[in-house]
């Protein structure tokens, strides 16, 4: 059965009761009262919460919606949002929806007459929308808005089931906005199992509305600790529900979950690292207000393994669509939306695409694979090998995949761009610093609670409430020098070194329109030069390029058929990724090692990452960006979002399935599952080596 997300067909309704108003035939529904989509999201869900006087000076205020729709409450409450000058600093709607409009229905929708200023607002807002507007593959998609003065709107859509999706969900809910096709269409939706499970995202003084007064609903709502009562409504109905969360136990959050935010005075955070990990997240904490220092050993960020002249970035796409396959998309989506602006900004590189060739599979595999995944063709499609030559205009050995958010960028003109924009958007005080030539030689927290980043002699280079590791295969070594109060988990990273070659002008050139990959990888720098490699070799420390690895990287190149038989002279660069076992980056706050464990003489059940303490208080914390291997371009954006969710407690941007995956406590509860009993306590032999 195919995993594919089925869209929204619109039609008109067939009783003609609602005239010109959007009807689903899937729900036998219309998707807003004849009196107005926004007349209905003004009165019932922002005035049923309180709204806009709730978000008035606040950093953050959380939305969360059941059935994103046609979008009118997103645009009614962002347009809302920016006509309030004491607006909150950054307003985030979270919305599911199980069949979403294609962005062609989304345009048409919101393509209106404007005949006064409120429907010029709403069709400006739309095409906004409609620009931003994901290609349709399950999961989280984050899209953000900026306003004036470093403000923004983020919209955090999930396609798929509300069942597969509300599960996979860590926030923290200031306002639910329960919509939706009425009970009797939609049940599922309305679930009272389901509407109880609010209660794991409900904030403390949360509230929801809704036009719906059936019993299932309130019955739903009382069970997740929301005191329900009745109002007045204006848009056709009358009478909805209004309920604020009163819950009578609140249960603590596991040391691994979601924390309380930072005040102002501990926003500030620092990065040791300036490559694109340590850019990133740079950039991704900035745009919440922090304040952050930037150390690198290298006079100028990118200038060790990101220092290449380019690198790929773009999807995978694998049989059971399993946790690898689902990160991975995750990860190129992000990446590709924010480094589209960057090469828009100036930045080398290509956001046209990337084909990857596979020798191994036919047509009716790859249509086969297409359909079991559910993949939309303007996300991932199959081409044979003419249609690839044709795609490339260089011949190729075999047909592959066409990636269409894909591409490549030079990470240094990336690391520049991402630190510009830091600077740029930083809000309220907060703000960005760079110090290159700063060797750190360990860590140490002083009695006031700050870390402090020393060097070689111990001397203080810079401290902050909060540290996050971004250096690479470095972080083992500063982790390693840690006093014993403060020891955590080893993190198991190898140091792998990879050469790259690069041909100035190729003869006779014919390079490849977009950039092309299988076992191994190749793209065009310009019209004339070409790179392509790279090797992968464990245990090697020799920092000069090989003669037999530029021999290795022109037999992949000729192999993939875009470099001629004749080789000019090679240039070749050298660099170590950190690489974890199981190949996924390492994001989030860092554990206790497993001795401090038993110190603290507790009964802790540690086989979930979630459940396992970690090196953070109210007063700050440390954290690690790292292991980003060979797809550091890849994973850059999506991690640094994770992080700043670690650091900031805003809404995970992926499914909790994929933080606990990425999360550097994965380590130890695995070792753990080992070793461990039944009863899931700690050991006393446990290792985490």
């Amino acid at each position: 059965m195919s995993n594919a997300l089925v869209p929204a067909t619109l039609g008109e309704s067939p009783t003609g009761q609602a005239p010109g108003v959007p009807y689903s035939a899937r729900y036998d529904d219309i998707y807003h009262p004849v009196a107005g989509a926004w007349a209905q999201a003004q009165h019932v869900f922002m005035e049923g919460n309180g709204l806009p006087q709730r978000w008035q000076g606040r950093d953050r205020f959380v939305i969360f919606e059941t059935g994103f729709g046609l979008g009118n409450n997103f645009l009614a409450t962002w347009s809302a949002w920016l006509d309030d000058p004491e607006r909150c600093d950054h307003l985030i709607f979270i919305s599911v929806e199980k069949h979403p409009l294609t962005r062609d229905d989304l345009s048409r929708v919101h393509h209106i007459d404007a005949v006064d200023a409120d429907s010029e607002r709403r069709r400006q807002l739309g095409a906004q929308l409609a620009a931003a507007w994901p290609t349709l593959t399950p999961g989280w998609h984050s899209l953000r808005f900026d306003a004036p003065e470093g403000q923004s709107v983020s919209l955090m859509l999930g396609l798929g089931d509300v069942a597969t999706l509300l599960p996979e969900l860590m926030a923290s809910v200031d306002a639910f906005y329960l919509d939706g096709f009425a009970p009797a269409k939609n049940p599922d939706m309305w679930e009272p199992q389901r509407l109880a499970r609010l209660q794991r995202l409900a904030a403390p003084s949360s509230t929801a509305a809704t036009w719906s007064c059936a019993r299932v609903v309130r019955d739903g709502l009382a069970q997740a600790g929301f005191e329900v009562s009745r109002a007045p409504v204006v848009t056709g109905k009358r009478e909805m529900i209004r309920a604020h969360h009163a819950p009578r136990y609140v249960p603590p959050p596991p040391p691994g979950g979601l924390g309380p935010p930072p005040t102002p005075t501990h926003r500030r955070a620092l990065v040791i690292g300036a490559g694109l990990a340590g850019c990133s997240a740079a950039w991704a904490l900035c745009r919440e207000g922090w304040t952050v220092h930037v150390l690198d050993r290298q006079p100028a960020p990118g200038s060790e393994t990101s220092g290449n002249p380019g690198g790929l970035f773009h999807s995978v796409l694998h049989a059971d669509d399993g946790i690898h396959a689902r990160a991975h998309r995750a990860a190129a989506l992000s990446a590709w939306r924010v480094i589209r602006q960057a090469v828009n900004a100036g930045v080398r590189g290509s956001v046209d695409g990337l084909v990857r060739l596979d020798a191994k599979t036919n047509v009716e595999e790859a249509q086969a694979l297409l359909q079991r995944v559910g993949m939309p063709q303007d996300h991932v499609q199959w081409l044979t090998q003419d249609e690839v030559a044709a795609v490339l205009n260089v011949p190729v050995p075999s047909g592959g995949w066409l990636f269409h958010q894909a591409g490549w960028v030079h990470p240094a003109g990336l690391c520049d761009w991402l630190l510009n924009q830091a600077r740029q958007t930083a809000l309220r005080g907060g703000g960005l610093a760079f110090s290159g030539g700063q060797v750190v030689a360990s860590l140490r927290r002083s009695a006031a609670g700050l870390w402090q980043a020393l060097g070689p002699q111990g001397e203080l280079i810079h401290e902050a409430p909060h540290v996050v590791l971004a250096c690479a295969h470095g972080v083992s070594a500063l982790l390693q020098g840690l006093p014993e109060e403060l020891a955590c988990a080893p993190l198991p990273m190898s140091r792998v070194r990879g050469q790259v070659s690069w041909v100035a002008k190729v003869p006779g050139a014919r390079l490849p329109r977009l950039p092309v990959a299988g076992g191994g990888y190749a793209l065009s720098l310009d019209e004339e030069s070409l790179l392509f490699g790279a090797t992968t070799q464990h245990h090697d420390d020799d920092p000069n390029a090989r003669a037999q690895d530029h021999d290795h990287n022109v037999r992949v190149a000729q192999q993939l058929g875009v470099l001629p038989a004749d080789v000019p002279p090679l240039t070749g660069r050298v660099g170590w990724r950190a690489t974890t076992p199981d190949r996924l980056p390492i994001v989030g706050a860092l554990p206790w090692s497993v001795e401090r464990l038993h110190r603290a003489g507790q009964r802790l059940r540690l086989d979930q990452p979630r459940l396992i303490p970690r090196q953070r208080d109210a007063a700050g914390g440390l954290y690690a960006l790292s292991g980003l291997g060979s797809r550091g371009i890849t994973w850059s954006v999506m991690a640094a979002e994770l992080l700043v969710h670690w650091m900031s407690a805003t809404p995970c941007p992926v499914e909790v399935s994929l933080r606990d995956a990425l999360d550097p406590a994965r380590f130890v509860a695995r070792q753990f599952r080992l070793h461990a009993s039944p009863a899931s306590h700690l050991p006393s032999d446990a290792s985490t080596a």
